[in-house]
């Protein structure tokens, strides 16, 4: 979804600049419920208030739904198909390549400092190889933005 998004709302309707979409990437992912239905109510709301919010939501939902309804039948219906065991497998494959996709675009716009890029590498490997929890490696990086900041106002005080 999040490339989709991107194109959508950063390069072809304008609603968003990248570091925008950045910065709402990491807001909604760090909410509850599906990342597409905080992004439209997010995006609703700032385009047409509270009315835009509420009818961007269930526009978010009421097309998922009744696909998943669909294939969920589908799927009960050919459960020991293994012609649909490969669809999924190569279904698998593309979401995979869609989130590496996503993930190399956001990072070209977040990951502009040696800094950054050590944060952000350490944040994988915390998720990726020791499994640590993500809300964990995001209240830990909240953590370090909030002291980053407090060093930084305290360098400027020195120097005036």
């Amino acid at each position: 979804m999040l490339p989709v998004m991107q194109r959508e709302f950063v390069e072809k309707r304008g609603w968003l600049t990248d570091d925008e979409m950045v910065d709402v990437v990491a807001v909604v992912q760090s909410l509850p419920g599906m990342i597409a239905v905080n992004m439209a109510v997010l995006l609703g709301y700032r385009i047409c208030g509270f009315s835009g919010a509420v009818v961007s939501a269930f526009a978010s939902v009421v097309v998922p739904f009744v696909a998943i309804v669909f294939l969920a039948t589908g799927r009960s219906l050919l459960a020991d198909s293994p012609t649909l065991d490969h669809i999924f497998l190569g279904v698998r494959a593309g979401v995979s390549a869609l989130i590496l996709l996503s993930a190399v675009k956001l990072s070209k716009s977040v990951l502009k400092s040696p800094l950054a890029w050590l944060l952000g590498a350490a944040s994988f490997i915390a998720c990726v190889i020791f499994e640590i929890d993500m809300t964990l490696v995001i209240m830990a990086g909240l953590a370090v933005g909030l002291a980053l900041l407090a060093a930084n106002a305290f360098l400027r005080g020195v120097k005036q």
